[in-house]
């Protein structure tokens, strides 16, 4: 090989090391930082491995695509991805997605890239070893971040006690864990020499962490997978001695797997904050029951469109359409089915998922069927065959991330790379003829290259840093220089604009409602807001989110007819979501049309009569509309009483004057938050509209006592009262 080539063979090489740090890049600078911050560093750095493969490939044959089931079926699949794409219900979103998933087709077409490069240059098991065990080594870094987590020297992003480490989610780092601990599992079994006792302590380390995440479904899977890992090992292994081994690592499973369930209503499993999410799985679950509703939308949706799908990233549509009132009890955005395979079935329809089963199926094929001729040991077929299992088990109740996806396609690359012939193919054909073109190719790769590279990644990157500027500036009080972030933000015309619009509308709905504002500012950022938005809505035209953030902020701004035309279209769109009948309902109330808001606010409620919040909406239009009596009735049906503690009740019985029941609320409210000092100036104000100017004294006292700097305005309405007036 020239010396030039073998240049570049090395710095693919390099490249292809240092991808594993990937996991631990969070990039504070940028919206989304463990999000985007991994997504851009891999896109750039498989960008300019490709182009330096393409380099390769163009003067040597040797590194160009060998053929194997799994490439057939990965090529398949992205093949049908791209198909899906074009006849997607929002092709932009499905080729570009958002920051907050940054996959979608772009991300699908780097994988691909990925694939290529790393079995074309990881063509020995020497190099192999040397990649995992860099992905080995960065794991244990990661796995101690989760350690430093636990001790309470490190903040768990996500809240709560789940450790989430560099990923920001526990179920990203849930999986992440389980893929390395049967990578250190499988050198366990199959390394002869002492230093084999290393990966023992990296096995025991992320299944600590891998426990402390709570995830069931990796922690499931991860059993399932030793489970069907130990059945393999015994059935192919010709060692009885292994066979013993495996059998009782199937027995000790299973017993300690009945052994959980025998004793999972003890005192030692319910107060354990891991083991309790276990013992409470079942049927009846709030989590479990909304996943089968979800999967049935899902299948809803495929029926719709059941060839291609609804296009990459288009669940939300599928989610928006056919949602089920039921849902209120989550979270209000589903744009992922919790499945992945239902995520398959539904944004790229039955030969998308029939394409990625085949990943499996392929690679399951090399491992089981033909294992002796591609010459995988016991311990290979074993340990890989059982990773797949737990990555599958995983997959149906969560989604994917970038960081699972890489690693599921570099051991689909390694399983594609023991297939191959060791000797060059000689029906490989030669795409390049001519020597004096070669020269020109690579020119063309390379410009090609820096092209995709400023293409693909500098104007999201952009619109994420000043995106993330605008929350800093508007956190600061800076309203102009963060007016000034947002729209520079959409200025750059990338994937990410969407969501600059939609946080560009909330900044705009909280300074219109900002009494000590200057009125030409909020005009400029409402005009400014509310013009981006109906671009948006323009763009994407059967999307409600873009709908219900543009009629929020018409709401906002008082322009109620406004707000009321474009979310009865959203209403077209998605007839179930309770949330867009709360907020017409808002603007008929707004308006004073109490029938209306009564009409509406009644569908929302009949939707699902358990979702306490719409019961309260709805008892709000009816006082509003004078029907105190029907508005008692639906509230003591729930609640026993009709003194709910709730502003929104408040504010409709100050609209018909009867501050008896304002008063009894706002006791309520204080009996809740006996420090909330701004409940008891209200409750004084109330007092003195019943005529109780002692007790309205006494609150304001109060006040003084909770907020001494509260003193002089306090004591001014104090004498203001006393002196027979009304402050």
């Amino acid at each position: 090989m020239p010396k030039s080539l073998n240049i570049i063979r090395y710095l693919i090489l390099g490249g292809i090391f240092i991808l594993p740090v990937t996991v631990l890049i969070v990039a504070e600078s940028l919206f989304f930082p463990f999000i985007t911050g991994k997504n851009f560093f891999f896109r750039i750095l498989v960008e300019i491995l490709l182009g330096l493969w393409l380099i390769l490939a163009i003067y040597d044959k040797r590194y160009r695509p060998k053929k194997s089931w799994i490439l057939y079926f990965l090529t398949a699949f992205i093949a049908v991805l791209v198909l899906s794409t074009i006849f997607s219900a929002n092709p932009y979103r499905s080729f570009w997605s958002n920051y907050e998933r940054m996959e979608g087709l772009i991300t699908f077409l780097h994988l691909f890239a990925y694939f290529l490069v790393f079995t074309a240059v990881l063509n020995t098991e020497k190099l192999w070893k040397w990649f995992f065990h860099i992905s080995l080594g960065v794991s244990v870094i990661v796995a101690f971040y989760g350690i430093f987590q636990l001790a309470g020297k490190l903040e768990i992003h996500q809240g709560g006690a789940r450790l989430d480490a560099t990923l920001g989610n526990a179920s990203y780092l849930a999986i992440y864990m389980v893929f390395h601990i049967f990578l250190a599992l499988w050198y366990f079994l199959k390394t002869r020499d002492w230093y084999k006792w290393f990966y023992l302590p990296v096995i025991i380390l992320e299944t600590f962490i891998l426990y402390y995440t709570a995830t069931r479904g990796a922690i499931l899977g991860f059993v399932a997978g030793l489970f069907i890992t130990a059945l393999i090992i015994g059935f192919f292994s010709d060692s009885r001695k292994i066979r013993i081994y495996a059998v009782s690592t199937l027995v000790l499973i299973v017993v300690l797997t009945g052994l959980f369930f025998s004793l999972r209503s003890s005192d030692f499993i319910i107060k354990n904050p891991v083991l309790t999410r276990f013992a409470g799985i079942s049927l009846t679950e709030t989590t479990t029951q909304s996943r089968f509703v979800i999967w049935g939308m899902s299948w809803e949706g495929f029926k719709e469109r059941p060839i291609l799908g609804w296009g990459p990233e288009n669940y939300n549509l599928v989610f928006n359409k056919y949602y089920e009132p039921v849902l209120w009890k989550q979270e209000p955005w589903f744009d992922r089915a919790h499945n992945v395979f239902f995520d398959r079935l539904t944004t790229n329809g039955i030969f998308g998922l029939l394409a990625y089963l085949g990943l499996f199926g392929s690679a399951l094929y090399c491992l089981l069927l033909k294992r002796k001729k591609y010459r995988f040991s016991s311990y290979d077929s074993g340990v890989l065959t059982g990773l797949f299992a737990a990555y599958f088990f995983h997959n149906i109740f969560v989604f994917d991330n970038l960081i699972s996806l890489i690693l599921f396609f570099s051991f689909l690359a390694y399983i594609h790379h023991k297939t191959k012939d060791n000797e060059i193919d000689s029906q490989a054909e030669v795409f390049i003829k001519d020597d004096y073109k070669k020269p020109a190719f690579s020119t063309i790769a390379a410009i090609a290259i820096i092209f995709i590279i400023y293409f693909v990644n500098v104007p999201g990157f952009l619109t994420a840093r000043s995106l993330l500027s605008a929350f800093k500036e508007t956190g600061a009080g800076n309203l102009q220089n963060a007016f000034d972030k947002f729209e520079k933000a959409i200025s750059y015309d990338s994937f990410g604009s969407a969501e600059a619009r939609e946080h560009f509308a909330n900044f705009a709905s909280k300074v219109i409602s900002q009494p000590n504002i200057e009125n030409d500012l909020k005009t400029k950022i409402f005009d400014s807001a509310s013009s981006e938005m109906k671009k948006q809505i323009e763009q994407a035209p059967d999307d409600i989110r873009y709908m219900i953030f543009l009629g929020a902020l018409y709401n906002k701004g008082r322009q109620y007819n406004q707000a009321i035309e474009i979310l009865q279209k959203a209403i077209e769109l998605s007839p179930k979501k309770q949330q867009l009948y709360f907020e017409i309902g808002s603007s008929y109330l707004n308006i004073k049309e109490y029938k209306k808001a009564v009409e509406v606010l009644k569908t929302a409620f009949d939707l699902d009569p358990t979702f306490d919040d719409a019961r309260k909406i709805y008892a709000a239009a009816l006082i509003f509309d004078g029907q105190e009596k029907e508005a008692s009735g639906i509230l003591k049906e729930a609640f026993g009483t009709d003194i709910i503690p709730d502003e929104r009740l408040i504010r409709a019985y100050v609209e018909i004057g009867n501050f008896y029941k304002v008063v009894a609320i706002w006791e309520s409210l204080i009996e809740q938050n006996p420090n909330n000092a701004q409940y008891r100036v209200s409750l004084a104000a109330s007092y003195l509209q019943i005529n109780e100017r002692e007790k309205a004294i006494e609150q304001l006292e109060k006040t003084i006592e909770l907020e001494p700097e509260f003193k002089q305005q306090g004591e001014y309405y104090i004498n203001e009262i006393r002196a027979g007036r009304n402050p």
